[in-house]
């Protein structure tokens, strides 16, 4: 038996698609220890891992306005408190190995302090050199951002300074952006690799792992029956867009649709106004079993929420906010499960032009289930051959470590 310990980033999009493989890890008789904040101890406790909150003064991730800068700066921050408060801890209970996800630079970094195996999982693409330049999206998206002017500024950051003078470690936006190890496992299916990674030998990917949350009863699902029903969710990263929300009643209100809106802990519901008869509005839904009612849902395009629709075999209209969701956007868009439009440019008549369009052309929906039985045996198998991959590589590493101790004598 060997101990492994879990830093993941305090997210619900970075945590849930781990929980399944870290109980597979606990009923294979690993020791797992587990650190995360307290809002996420209950879903972890239910993994059989030790739960561990962490220590610090920042342990909460809110970027308004998805300002890239912002939200480097705040990793590099949560970085370096995460060290600071959690790394002697860590070191006490002496793991052979650390597992994070692909948001959690301090993940990367405990371990190499520690000098032992890491591995990554990523819950989306891994943003590579190759991923960027054939991405079309890409270039000019990096410009506009100023990805220069960026990495300039977090040269000049008082906490990477820190980072530098007390742990030796030289972050890099790469890492940000990236957090690469020997060892990354990718939760989606092979089907939506973009070709990009096959000279990558470090990325496996194992299938869709999701998390199902059951809170069906809260919900008025009767109010679905025999009506063609449209989803929409920015997720919880982006969801504080009220004009979008605006946009939205503009587009559909009393129309043939009918349409479920999530607008997350950041939007008043009172702050749109009049709803219209045919929403129904809500701060959160029960997304997984919502599906199973669902014609189109309107997504940010995240690979959580990707992953969902494909298994319940839901066609989709994809809003991507960032890098690598511009990513996960085009490849459904070319497997003809979806369209795109920019978030940053829509109207309501561009939102209902679109969905209607994907509702009343029955291919989008032929597409999302002919991969729907394919994501659906991923997913089934997605835990056991993460932990397979994890498993295997820590044993090739003690061995070689083995090795490499034997050759100094």
């Amino acid at each position: 038996m060997s101990k492994a310990v879990f830093l993941n980033f305090p997210t619900h999009g970075c945590l849930n698609p781990l929980l399944a493989t870290a109980t597979e890890l606990v009923s294979r008789g690993e020791n797992v220890i587990y650190y995360c904040t307290e809002e996420f101890r209950e879903k972890i406790d239910q993994t059989g891992a030790e739960f561990r909150p962490y220590k610090g003064l920042i342990n909460d991730f809110k970027i308004e306005n998805d300002d890239l800068y912002k939200a480097a700066k705040l990793s590099v921050e949560m970085t370096l408190d995460k060290l600071e408060y959690n790394l002697d801890d860590i070191r006490k209970d002496n793991p052979d190995y650390i597992i994070h996800d692909s948001l959690c630079t301090w993940g990367k970094y405990t371990a190499s302090i520690l000098s032992i195996p890491a591995v990554n999982l990523m819950h989306s693409f891994p943003i590579t050199k190759s991923s960027v330049s054939a991405t079309y999206k890409m270039l000019p998206f990096l410009f506009k951002i100023g990805i220069y002017k960026l990495m300039n500024k977090l040269l000049r950051n008082s906490s990477k300074k820190r980072l530098k003078k007390r742990y030796n470690i030289e972050l890099s936006l790469g890492d940000i952006l990236i957090n690469k190890e020997d060892m990354n496992i990718i939760y989606t299916s092979k089907q939506m690799e973009m070709n990009l990674y096959n000279s990558e030998k470090s990325y496996y990917f194992v299938g869709p792992s999701l998390f199902f949350k059951n809170d069906e009863t809260k919900f008025p699902f009767e109010r679905l029956k025999d009506k063609k029903v449209i989803y929409i969710s920015l997720g919880t990263l982006h969801n504080n867009n009220l004009p979008f929300y605006k946009i939205c009643l503009e587009a559909f209100g009393n129309r043939a649709y009918f349409v479920v809106l999530s607008v997350g802990k950041n939007t008043k519901i009172e702050q749109l106004g009049n709803v219209p008869g045919n929403f129904l509005i809500r701060e959160s839904a029960p997304q997984q079993i919502l599906l199973d009612y669902v014609d189109l849902f309107i997504t940010h395009a995240g690979m959580n929420s990707v992953n969902e629709a494909i298994c319940k075999g839901v066609p989709m209209l994809l809003l991507p906010h960032q890098f690598e969701q511009e990513m996960i956007a085009k490849k459904v868009f070319e497997l003809g499960m979806g369209e795109v439009l920019s978030i940053k440019t829509i109207t309501s008549k561009k939102i209902f032009k679109k969905a209607h369009e994907i509702i009343s052309r029955p291919n989008y929906k032929m597409k999302a289930q002919l991969y729907q039985s394919i994501f659906k045996k991923d997913e089934e198998e997605s835990h056991l051959k993460a932990v397979d991959q994890i498993l295997e590589y820590v044993r090739i590493c003690k061995n070689s470590r083995q090795v490499n101790n034997s050759h100094r004598f």
